[in-house]
């Protein structure tokens, strides 16, 4: 059975040509907006970009995001 595709969130895109940037936009529960870019391919299912964000910025020092789908703003950059 083949590997589903990883996700991953970074500052620089990997040499693999075939990732594209999202931008993931996650809603804090202190009412700010939290922004991370996610490298993956161009037909990546929009809940796996939104679990990679959320998975990323829990780690973080950051106030807990709402891990609500709806509230996620996703986009293709390039």
């Amino acid at each position: 059975m083949p590997r589903p595709p990883r996700l991953r969130v970074s500052d620089q895109p990997s040499a693999r040509s075939a990732e594209r940037c999202w931008l993931v936009e996650l809603a804090g529960v202190d009412g700010r907006r939290y922004a991370y870019r996610v490298y993956a391919c161009e037909h990546a299912l929009p809940g796996d970009l939104f679990w990679s964000a959320l998975h990323h910025h829990d780690e973080g020092p950051l106030p807990r995001a709402l891990d609500l789908f709806d509230t996620a703003l996703i986009r293709l950059l390039g």
